[in-house]
């Protein structure tokens, strides 16, 4: 050994191998370090998506009581006025239904009327005009039902009496 390290090959050679074994030993440590880096990434990861969905729970659950708060409570106000509340057989009532909310969200696709005759149809607008064929003798009921965008809804009905 003493004869190989006094020539330069022998010299170079044991450098070369102290160097390598260094780059080694340095690209394992970096290595380890970088697997345990991922390792505890990997625990905390569904930890802060755990946190992270009760954060985004919470702000919905306190978006939903401000909407609920805000949401409008009172329901549309319908006033059904009649041409006649009494007719002949024959006759034909005229029905004016006006329909309104108090802050203008009247859902016009929940609008609607029924009168016992077997007539009925849909409400889009605020005032309606709706015509009755008094065919037979009896009571007529017409029912109108009206909602508004905050799922706010009423019913009102009127009578018509025909007679012979």
């Amino acid at each position: 050994m003493k004869n190989f390290l006094k020539n330069e090959k022998g010299a170079m050679t044991i450098y070369a191998l102290t160097t390598i074994l260094t780059f080694i030993l340095v690209l394992s440590a970096i290595f380890y370090s970088s697997v345990g880096v991922r390792k505890r990434q990997l625990q905390t990861m569904p930890k802060i998506k755990e946190v992270y969905e009760k954060y985004l729970s919470s702000k919905y659950e306190i978006y939903a009581a401000e909407v609920e708060k805000r949401r409008d409570k009172v329901p549309p106000t319908i006033e059904i006025s009649l041409s006649k509340t009494t007719a002949k057989v024959g006759d034909n009532v005229t029905a004016t239904i006006t329909i309104k909310d108090n802050i203008n969200r009247l859902d016009t696709n929940n609008c609607s009327y029924t009168c016992s005759n077997g007539t009925n149809g849909s409400l889009t607008n605020e005032t309606n005009t709706v015509s009755i064929n008094c065919s037979t003798a009896g009571t007529y009921t017409i029912t109108v039902s009206a909602s508004d965008l905050d799922k706010n809804s009423k019913q009102s009905t009127s009578t018509i009496t025909v007679t012979k």
